[in-house]
């Protein structure tokens, strides 16, 4: 069985279904290895500026804390590991910036076959409008005694307590 993958599908702010996104959520190996290529390419303008300015604070501070350069090429790989689990999340982030709207979730083997299913079965979808909720009010009036706990201890008052 072919592994399967989420997709997140993502419309523009026209709404327009041509221009529909489909976002894996999934590790991105090319973010992994080369982010400062991967961050442009998807148009993460804002992003790439982010990682640039990590990327030589965190260069800066590496070269000055006197680390074995072994440590400083974990901390590295690392920071890039973590670029890799995190880039399709900031993808979905640009685009929510954008105006884009998240629409759905696929899950497929493939993004050919998540655009299949979403596309074969977005006139099935059926979108409710929200309910408004009434003003709510107490259902009636407090009660005068205070209820009996129910419980390990159902004695609220403390002078009910027993002496020793």
């Amino acid at each position: 069985m072919a592994r399967q993958t989420s997709y997140t599908v993502h419309l523009p702010p026209t709404g327009s279904d041509e221009a529909a996104q489909f976002v894996p959520d999934s590790f991105a190996p090319i973010a992994f290895v080369a982010p400062w290529a991967w961050f442009p390419f998807h148009r993460m303008w804002l992003v790439t500026i982010g990682y640039l300015v990590a990327l030589a604070v965190v260069a800066v501070a590496l070269s000055f804390s006197g680390l074995p350069s072994l440590m400083q090429t974990l901390i590295t790989s690392a920071l890039s590991l973590l670029i890799g689990l995190e880039a399709t999340n900031l993808k979905r982030w640009t685009l929510r910036r954008r105006g884009w709207r998240e629409v759905a979730v696929v899950v497929a083997a493939s993004r050919e076959e998540a655009e299949r299913r979403y596309f074969a079965e977005r006139d099935t979808l059926v979108v409710t409008p929200p309910v408004a909720l009434a003003a709510t009010r107490p259902a009636g009036p407090a009660p005068a005694a205070p209820l009996p706990i129910i419980g390990l201890f159902p004695d609220a008052d403390p002078s009910a307590r027993g002496a020793r």
